[in-house]
């Protein structure tokens, strides 16, 4: 190995990132020695292999990104180390491969000998493969040869030149995946989850949003992705995006992904767990979210509305009052009352005083006052009177602001029910939008709440389930009461349509599914995984991601906050017939303790003994 050998492999570093390089070199112990010694000399790292014997060529996903491999093409070995890394798939990016080739041999300067060395690898356009050409002692051409796809010749592309003075010159510093974005009309394979049959028939023209409305939103993107890379595309249809079995094979989309049938997810799917090993996702997503929507109940179906017009404290200071209140009055009314002749009492005989107040008087006036209603007792003394109409007067405060409150309160409705646990606790019914995705993850679910949602409310034994379409489950939730989960863009298309403005209002959503945005997911190890990628980030920075999204998804109904109607019925006044019922009953009760204490009474006096005078 000569010093110019060594110079190139110093100065050909800048090709590649910081990496670790195992080189496949048909040299002797001492080149090789000279070659670890320059390579640390330049700080690299290299591990050179002279034998091909018992190779492991297996490289751990999580050190891909930092090896390379550097092969002699002109060792007898070598095309054997090739098929080897074909077999374990060592030319998919970002594993490098730097190979050595001495044109000497004027046999091997055609592009005949680099097609039958180099045509049936899979070198496809995330290969980072580097074909160094020895032109002469000084110099040296840096070829890169790849094949768009499976379908197609090779081909080379010249990057660059190396001499002696002035080291590696790039003719093109653009990356690979930029440089090999025309794939020549390549083949590609795609699939479209498609949940209603006509979703086919209305992939463009922006009928039926509601209906499909993440497939009819990603279509279009596929064919600007595929347009940008200069290709074809053909898509397969399938019914569900794709789950697990119990055998550990995967059903609909993912499952053709998996297994390599499909190139690119045309409809965007779940980022999850157990998909993460399957699929790898683009950072194309789709804001669409799946949540329970409802709107919000009246106040008085959650609470006691005639407790809430004051708060704890004016309850506390009111009760308060009152005890001061009914204290005041019963000694004034007492003095009074001794203060007052037998003669005068007969002469106010119209006034209703003739007998002396008891507590129960002055409690009955104390509730007259609140009520504001009159008392059949009419106080006579100057302190009584005024103590009464100090009452009548903060009564009266009070009363106006309680009935303002409350009117306000009847027209409210409650920002309770925030969290599943509340939405589990409350009156509310639950309906829950019939498609696949919502089938799969009602059922998976382990954690208590959500699995306690989905066998109390949405499938409870011995009762009809909560599954429906859209259309009914928007047509209940007009209705009111009532929660439905379902994807909130197609939700909200179907309100705006048929709600009134008035009923626009107050709705609330829960997120019950707990997922991020679905991602456009393609092949695992695609060779177009840049591509795709850079293809992507040019569609949502052209604002062609953004304008799909606008057309076709819906967003959440402004509030106009027009006045409408409010009906009172029996649940806002529930707490009051409770009161009334209660009231009734004790009522009644003590009417008939009276009845059995009066006939006690008259027994007691036909048994007592006469006394007869003679």
């Amino acid at each position: 190995m000569d010093g110019t050998l060594l110079k190139f492999l110093v100065d050909a570093s800048i090709l590649f990132a910081p990496t670790r390089m195992t080189a496949f070199l048909c040299i002797d112990q001492n080149d090789a020695l000279h070659l670890l010694r320059a390579m640390s000399n330049a700080h690299l790292s290299y591990d050179i292999r002279i034998s091909n014997h018992n190779l492991d060529m297996r490289v751990s996903r999580e050190n891909r990104h930092y090896v390379s491999f550097l092969l002699d093409l002109n060792c007898p070995e070598a095309i054997t180390i090739l098929r080897q890394a074909n077999e374990s798939a060592l030319f998919v990016g970002p594993l490098k491969w730097l190979i050595l080739q001495d044109l000497k041999d004027r046999k091997k300067q055609n592009d005949s000998y680099l097609d039958s060395v180099f045509g049936n690898l899979a070198i496809f356009p995330d290969s980072e493969l580097v074909l160094a050409q020895r032109l002469d002692k000084n110099s040296t051409r840096l070829l890169s040869p790849y094949r768009p796809s499976p379908y197609h010749k090779l081909i080379i592309e010249e990057i660059g030149l190396w001499d002696l003075q002035n080291g590696v010159t790039l003719l093109n510093h653009d990356v690979s995946s930029r440089r090999r974005r025309n794939l020549a009309n390549t083949p590609l394979k795609s699939c479209l989850v498609v949940t209603d049959p006509d979703t086919i028939n209305h992939l463009t023209d922006y009928q039926d949003k509601h209906s499909d409305t993440i497939t009819k939103t990603n279509y279009p993107w596929i064919m600007h992705l595929v347009r940008m890379m200069n290709a074809t595309v053909t898509f397969s249809i399938a019914n569900t995006w794709g789950y697990r079995s119990k055998n550990g094979s995967w059903s609909g989309m993912i499952g053709q992904l998996a297994r390599g049938e499909i190139d690119i997810g045309g409809t965007a799917t779940f980022f999850t767990a157990e998909r993460i090993g399957v699929v790898q996702y683009i950072s194309l997503y789709t804001p669409t979210r799946a949540k329970f929507i409802f709107r919000q109940p009246p106040l008085s179906f959650v609470s006691n509305v005639f407790t809430l017009p004051f708060r704890r404290s004016v309850w506390i200071a009111i009760g308060v009052f009152m005890i001061l209140i009914f204290c005041l009055l019963h000694l004034t009314l007492k003095w009074e009352w001794f203060n007052t002749s037998a003669e005068e009492r007969v002469r106010r005989h119209w006034s209703g005083n003739v007998y002396q107040p008891t507590m129960s008087d002055n409690l009955l006036i104390l509730v007259g006052a609140v009520s504001q209603q009159g008392s059949s007792y009419e106080a006579r003394a100057i302190p009584a009177r005024i103590i009464i109409l100090m009452l009548l007067v903060a009564t009266l405060s009070l009363y106006a602001s309680y009935t303002a409150n409350i009117v306000a309160l009847l027209q409210s409705t409650t920002d309770s029910i925030t969290t599943l646990d509340d939405l589990l606790h409350s009156p509310l019914k639950i309906g829950v939008h019939d498609i696949v995705y919502n089938r799969y993850y009602f059922e998976s679910f382990q954690d208590p709440i959500r699995k306690t949602i989905y066998e109390q409310k949405v499938a409870p034994k011995g009762r009809k389930s909560a599954w429906m379409n859209l259309e009914e489950g928007v047509s209940r939730l007009r209705q009111g009461l009532f929660a439905f989960h379902g994807e909130l863009g197609s939700v909200y298309k179907i309100v705006q349509e048929t709600f009134n403005e008035d009923e626009k209002c107050g709705f609330q959503e829960i997120d019950y599914l707990n997922v991020l945005d679905p991602l456009i997911a393609i092949q695992k190890e695609s060779p177009y995984l840049e591509i795709i990628r850079i293809g992507a980030l040019k569609i949502h920075e052209n604002g062609l991601q953004t304008r799909e999204i606008r057309r076709l998804y819906t967003k959440k109904p402004v509030c106009h906050k027009h006045a409408s109607f409010v009906s009172v019925g029996l649940t806002e006044c529930y707490a009051a017939f409770i009161t009334l019922s209660y009231g009734t009953l004790i009522a009644f009760t003590i009417f008939i303790l009276e009845i059995i204490w009066y006939k006690r009474g008259i027994v007691e006096d036909v048994v007592q003994p006469f006394d007869y005078v003679k």
